[in-house]
Order: C-alpha cells, then sequence, then structure tokens
C-alpha cells in the first residue's frame, strides 16, 4: 500500500514546487512592471502637478544606487523624493501612479521618468517563463502549436519529448 502512496506523494510534491515557483515569477513580473507602468502614466499625464523646491539634491537616477534627494512641495509644505535634481531648484513634480516601497517618488521630467523603463529587462526576464508557465498549466495545447511552429522553422522534424 505504501508503495503506491509514493507515486501520489512525489506528484503532489511536484506540483506544490512548480506552483510556488510560478507565484514567485508572478510576483516578481508584477512588482518590476508596475515601474514602467508609472513611466507611461507620466508621459500620459497621469497626477497632480506641484511645484516643488529642492532642499538636497540627487546625483542618480532610481534605477541607480543613489539616494534620493528631497524638495518640498510649495502649495503644501509637504516632502517629496525625487532623482536627478541639483539643491536650489524649482522642478514641477507629478507622482507616481503606483507607489511601491516605504518611500513615495515623483517624476519631474520625461528624462527622469525614462530612467525606470530599465525594469522592463527583469520584468522580461521573469515574466516570459511564468507566462510559459501559466500557459502550460491553462492552455496546453496552446504550447504544442507553438512547438510545432518552432520545429517546422527550424527545421527540426524529430519528434522531442512532449511537454
Amino acid at each position: 500500500m505504501q508503495q503506491q502512496d509514493a507515486p501520489k506523494r512525489t506528484v503532489f510534491l511536484v506540483y506544490i514546487l512548480v506552483a510556488a515557483f510560478g507565484l514567485c515569477l508572478g510576483s516578481a513580473t508584477l512588482f518590476f512592471a508596475s515601474q514602467p507602468i508609472n513611466v507611461a502614466a507620466y508621459w500620459l499625464g497621469y497626477g497632480t502637478p506641484e511645484q516643488v523646491v529642492v532642499t538636497k539634491g540627487s546625483s542618480g537616477f532610481s534605477a541607480g544606487r543613489s539616494d534620493p534627494g528631497e524638495g518640498r512641495a510649495i502649495s503644501d509644505n509637504s516632502t517629496i523624493l525625487l532623482y536627478g535634481v541639483q539643491t536650489g531648484e524649482t522642478v514641477t513634480a507629478r507622482p507616481r501612479l503606483i507607489a511601491i516601497g516605504k518611500n513615495s517618488y515623483a517624476f519631474h521630467s520625461p528624462l527622469s521618468a525614462a530612467a525606470d523603463l530599465l525594469y522592463l529587462i527583469p520584468t522580461a526576464l521573469f515574466g516570459f517563463p511564468f507566462t510559459l508557465l501559466v500557459l502550460s498549466i491553462v492552455a496546453p495545447q496552446c504550447l504544442g502549436r507553438i512547438r510545432e511552429c518552432l520545429k517546422t522553422r527550424t527545421g527540426n522534424t524529430k519528434d522531442s519529448p512532449s511537454i
């Protein structure tokens, strides 16, 4: 009786591991995808513009390891964190659509927003295997068609193990 239960436990363990792996890939994809979404929202005009006087400058952009600069909003004297600004500047800043993390930052120029497009790389690196994993569970016949298409394009007509 126990020998029959061992394959069932192994299959169940594989399902649990694949589900955990899929959860990790999916959450990483959503986290990294939020930054390009913020860039698109800024470029499309999302958010109320505020005049900000920079009190502490920042030498780099959010994609690097530099610390953000600080500024004070003229309208309500609140603190706003910015990247790529010089002390003493007055800039027009708009908040990000999706604020992730302890501190919320604002964009003040299309260039400062464009630096976050760098997050498209990890979005693709985590999103591609996540998409394949979801397709293999939800629509395995779709992956079979993709595999057949790739075999005809590469000229590989030998049978390969099925997915």
